[in-house]
């Protein structure tokens, strides 16, 4: 019985480590997902002159999960919706844990979400740029720091659940 304790012990908590590291890996890839909406909104909104609310329904057809749960909903209360801002930090957090990103890409993305329509097309461009500038920051960081944690989360996860078997044996 104590044997089968352990392996599931030891199940458990390399899970675990693999899960955590499984988000680092994800990280870059949905940062590049966020950079390539920001990027569909601004040829939406500049070039084919698309409200917002087309834009969230043309980008919650087009872009990949999660984010396109993310527009999806945003789209979804169009009709009781009174404050857009309110609206995309409301849906940001209810999809966050859906994505693998940090606490500095969501105030980046609530950032923007605050000046989304609430410039003409000319400072509407400047946000979006920023927006980008600061996700490419964020992008280099997940990568520089991604490969290392992915190897220590894992050994964590496997050291740890030994640990613990050691402990209770």
């Amino acid at each position: 019985m104590e044997w089968i304790g352990a392996v599931m012990i030891l199940s458990v908590t390399t899970w675990v480590g693999f899960e955590a590291a499984s988000r680092y890996k994800k990280r870059p890839g949905h940062i590049r997902q966020w950079k390539n909406a920001l990027q569909m909104i601004e040829a939406e909104m500049v070039f084919g002159q698309s409200s917002l609310w087309e834009v969230c329904e043309n980008l919650s057809k087009q872009l990949p999960r999660p984010i396109s749960l993310f527009f999806e909903s945003v789209w979804n209360e169009e009709e009781r919706c009174s404050d857009f801002a309110s609206l995309w930090k409301e849906s940001l957090k209810k999809h966050w844990s859906s994505n693998s990103l940090n606490k500095n890409e969501m105030e980046i993305l609530i950032q923007f979400g605050r000046t989304l329509g609430q410039h003409d097309l000319e400072q509407q461009q400047k946000h979006i740029r920023l927006a980008l500038h600061h996700l490419d920051r964020e992008l280099q960081d997940a990568l520089e720091v991604g490969e290392q944690y992915q190897k220590m989360a894992r050994g964590m996860g496997v050291l740890s659940g030994l640990l613990v078997i050691i402990l209770i044996l």
